[in-house]
């Protein structure tokens, strides 16, 4: 209930009004807070389908290579009465929307018309006597024209689309390493002196370029230079078109191969699995998200345990059949690339000892599912325990070694 984002915004500005060094650190700060707010607000929505990963869930899940949290546990029509009426809610500031920009586009014609009726009236003050002669009909006239617009138009719309999926957290992964980047050069720019390295570097740029002693550099540099002359102007302007016409050559040779390459590949792909083909973009780029319907249910899965020869025979790859992809590998005759279906370890009777009953030979043991980072974890705790072990505990250590050199010698 209370208005968290206005204080912390309204701090913030002031504190950057006060400390206009602080800008670049500010932007950066602001990234975060904006992805960090979208994410709060998206977890807030009664519809539980709707919701994305915590920034929590996703730090412990790089981290630690697993999560915390409790699978979900969603039963059908789960608070549906809210979720509804947020969505009526919703869907009523569409509608009001779309009916205010009809009206506006209304106006907008209807000055236009007005603007046209105006220049009408006033006429035509163009002086040229000049003829003029139009050019032949043309099936599709714009096509040259408006074709390329329309392909940046669609390069544009799936980049909005990928900014929009990673301001809502559907691409969560991409979202988090952009908050906690943007945190962490927040976090770096705030110790940076900007004033100071802009007054020196404007310092150094105007007495080291500007003064009376680059006559200097004019007289050791600029007038050892010789004046190149109409043979040695059209030599060089021939080694620059030999230059650029072997890279045109190289360049058009290279794309040559890859088209010849594509085309291959098509028509492979054409006999083998089809005369249609698209391709799958790796990011979303959807428009519209899929999301369950309300009547959806959400369970954990609970594997039941095995014994240890069935466990070993399932990762092994047995009894398992595995339908292979699209892929084609080879150059003269494409083939589909076959995969091994197998996750069974050397050396040890299974990879996941954590499956198997307490009964089996075995059970109870925990499976080394360590991530790399769980790993450079591990390390660097070592490493600064280490640290802080040498730091505190050699003098000590020193200290003790000649207290009792002095007692010896002493006594």
């Amino acid at each position: 209930m209370l208005p968290i984002h206005s204080l912390v915004a309204f701090i913030a500005f002031v504190f950057l009004v006060e400390n206009p060094e602080y800008y670049p650190s500010f932007c950066c700060a602001c990234i975060s807070w904006v992805l960090i707010a979208t994410m709060g607000w998206r977890n807030k929505n009664p519809d539980v389908w709707s919701r994305c990963h915590s920034f929590v869930d996703v730090l412990e899940k790089v981290a630690t290579g697993s999560c915390s949290a409790k699978p979900h546990d969603i039963q059908p029509f789960y608070q549906f009465d809210e979720a509804k009426l947020a969505l009526q809610k919703w869907m009523k500031r569409i509608k009001e929307s779309e009916e205010r920009a009809k009206l506006e586009e209304i106006e907008a014609a209807k000055e236009e018309a007005e603007r046209l009726k105006e220049l009408e009236e006033i006429g035509d003050a163009d002086g040229d006597i000049s003829t003029k002669v139009g050019g032949g009909l043309s099936i599709d006239p714009f096509k040259s024209t408006l074709f390329p617009i329309q392909i940046l138009l669609a390069q544009c719309c799936g980049g909005l689309r990928f900014v929009k999926n990673i301001l809502s957290w559907e691409e969560a992964y991409f979202s988090f390493w952009i908050t906690v980047g943007s945190a962490f050069l927040a976090l770096v720019f705030a110790f940076v002196p900007w004033f100071f390295l802009l007054r020196w570097t404007a310092r150094i740029v105007v007495w080291a370029l500007f003064g009376p002693w680059m006559k200097l550099v004019d007289i050791y540099y600029v007038s050892q230079l010789k004046e190149e002359t109409e043979q040695e102007r059209i030599e060089r302007e021939q080694q620059e078109k030999q230059q650029r016409r072997l890279s045109t050559a190289e360049a058009a040779s290279q794309a040559r191969q890859v088209r010849e390459n594509a085309a291959k590949m098509r028509e492979m792909k054409k006999v083998m699995f089809g005369k249609f083909a698209v391709r799958v973009p790796i990011i979303k780029q959807d428009r519209y998200s899929d999301i369950p319907l309300p009547q959806s249910l959400a369970k954990p899965y609970r594997q039941e345990a095995m014994d240890l020869a069935e466990l070993a025979m399932q990762e092994a790859g047995y009894h398992r059949t595995r339908v292979p992809g699209q892929t084609l590998v080879g150059d003269m005759i494409p083939r589909v690339q076959s995969d091994t279906w197998t996750s069974a370890p050397t050396g040890k009777p299974t990879a996941s000892p954590q499956k198997l009953s307490h009964d089996a030979p075995g059970g109870g043991a925990k499976g080394n599912s360590e991530s790399t980072a769980t790993a450079y974890l591990h390390i660097g705790s070592i490493v600064t325990l280490a640290g802080v072990v040498t730091f505190f505990g050699v003098p000590i250590l020193a200290s003790y070694s000649d207290f009792i050199v002095q007692k010896i010698h002493g006594g």
